[in-house]
């Protein structure tokens, strides 16, 4: 069989494509595929199916493929653009990739079985010879979730991709431009939560300036937020947990129209929306009870408000009142990042998580480090967030950003075994892979705290490694590893 023949099938390529030419460059052990298609008279419009004429042809891309007798390959085409009457120009994909992915499907199908199989993005990355944050891209792009965008040295978006989002929230200038008069003043009004005054402003420069600053996002947003509070029950008790989930649906508002770009808008309206909430209850004088109706802490609105030293006295002091509340510690977390405390923070998470990680806050979690390993089990454990969440902590605790949890006899351990032996008995009965996550990470602080746990009968270490390992064998290896890194021993193999 000819190379091209060979490669066509290999590829899966249909009419009109084909295999032009295979090269073998051996210098760089590289094997590079071209593909062309035949002229005809016409082809499918992506949007609508319509057979449309060919137009134009982009600039020759590539696409990484899987490997040939070890060698890397290669795939190169030029994307022809065709002219809808409908829709305009289209680029069309080739039929083994996406249009704007730097690999096929098959070579993103394998990296997804190898991740999945490694039980780490680093370890699949580093067997495949990739970085590890295009790894994570590539899967991302699999799942439908979010490419991260961020420069980590900048901490925001880079390159062209800076250059090209202007940045819509920030204060115009009042003398620059007689038509964004009213655009700032309706900021302003909008900020201060003066919602009416801010829709008529805005809908007063739509109206003299039309095809000026588009202000339609900012009255939508308005809009959103007068309704929302229009609904709001009168009685403080039922008011408040009502304008917490309120807020919630408002920000999936805004992410579902696309208002990003409004992010920092956004910011600033959750500041004032809170603080106008905090006023309404330090005049009815209930600013010193710990718990909202509904189990939300009062703590997280003074949190939101941005007045985190108030946060973190409110939220100590309701971890008493409800000591099984994973939330409150991860409110509690957020407060010590956002006053740049990381070690405290990732305590509090741990905390929480050791509760139960569902019960998280991820909406508003502060942690970004903690949130994306949290993107990244959710690609490792088939998408399932139920089961990605409850291994997040012993992942966390592995890669490095939960710190070893020391417990001595009497501060804690009797809880932590006692909360073991009853996940343990409640496997016995009936298997449930969520419970046996926790039980693992349950194993993980056991057996860092061995010269205590050696004192309490009802428990053998030999016993919970031996579930570890039945658990997750590959973390089990993992958390073996750690330890001898941190005793320094060298590992067995």
């Amino acid at each position: 069989m000819e190379t091209e023949k060979l490669y066509q099938n290999l590829l899966n390529l249909a009419p009109p494509w084909y295999v032009k030419a295979v090269v073998a460059d051996e210098d760089a052990a590289k094997v590079l595929v071209h593909l062309e298609h035949a002229e005809t008279g016409g082809l499918a419009c992506p949007l609508c199916g319509r057979s449309c004429a060919v137009s134009d042809h982009s600039e020759e891309k590539s696409w990484r493929h899987l490997d040939t007798c070890q060698k890397q390959t290669l795939v190169f085409a030029k994307l022809p653009v065709v002219s809808c009457p409908e829709h305009g120009r289209q680029l069309l994909a080739p039929p083994c990739g996406d249009v704007d992915a730097p690999v096929t499907f098959a070579f993103a199908s394998m990296l997804k079985r190898m991740a999945r199989y490694c039980g780490s993005l680093k370890r699949a990355a580093l067997i495949a010879r990739l970085d590890e944050e295009f790894l994570r891209n590539i899967l991302r792009q699999m799942s439908g979730l979010p490419a991260n965008r961020k420069d980590p040295a900048e901490g925001g978006p880079s390159g062209a991709l800076a250059a090209s989002v202007p940045d819509q929230t920030r204060q115009l200038s009042l003398f620059s431009q007689n038509d964004m008069v009213l655009v700032n003043q309706g900021l302003q009004a909008l900020k201060a939560l003066q919602l009416e005054q801010a829709i008529a402003l805005f809908r007063k420069h739509q109206k003299i300036f039309p095809k000026a600053h588009d202000v339609a996002p900012k009255i939508a947003l308005a809009e959103f937020l007068l309704h929302g509070l229009w609904e709001a029950p009168a009685e403080l008790v039922e008011r408040v947990p009502h304008l917490c989930r309120f807020w919630n649906r408002f920000e999936d508002y805004v992410q579902s129209h696309e208002m990003r770009r409004n992010e920092r808008l956004v910011g600033e309206l959750r500041k004032s929306f809170f603080e106008k909430m905090l006023q309404e209850i330090e005049q009815a004088g209930t600013v010193d009870a710990l718990l909202i109706t509904g189990g939300i802490p009062l703590g997280y609105v003074f949190l939101e408000a941005g007045r985190y030293e108030q946060a973190i006295m409110h939220l100590q002091a309701a971890i008493p009142r409800a000591p099984n509340n994973a939330a409150i510690y991860g409110y509690l977390g957020d407060a010590y990042w956002l006053r740049g405390e990381v070690k405290t923070a990732r305590q509090c998470y741990r905390e929480g998580c050791l509760i139960d990680p569902a019960a998280l806050d991820w909406q508003h979690l502060k942690d970004d480090e903690l949130k994306e390993l949290r993107h990244d089990l959710q690609l490792l454990y088939e998408f399932d967030a139920e089961l990605a969440t409850a291994w997040l902590p012993s992942h966390a605790h592995l890669n490095g950003l939960f710190e070893r949890k020391a417990i001595r006899l009497h501060e804690g351990l009797k809880e932590v075994v006692d909360d073991y032996l009853s996940l343990r008995k409640s496997l016995a009965k009936k298997p449930d892979p969520v419970k046996l996550a926790k039980l693992f990470f349950r194993g993980i602080i056991l057996c860092e705290n061995e010269e205590s746990l050696r004192l309490v009968k009802k428990i053998d270490p030999i016993e919970v490694r031996r579930m570890m390992k039945q658990a997750n064998p590959e973390l089990f290896t993992d958390f073996l590893a750690s330890i001898s890194v941190s005793l320094g021993k060298p590992r067995k193999t």
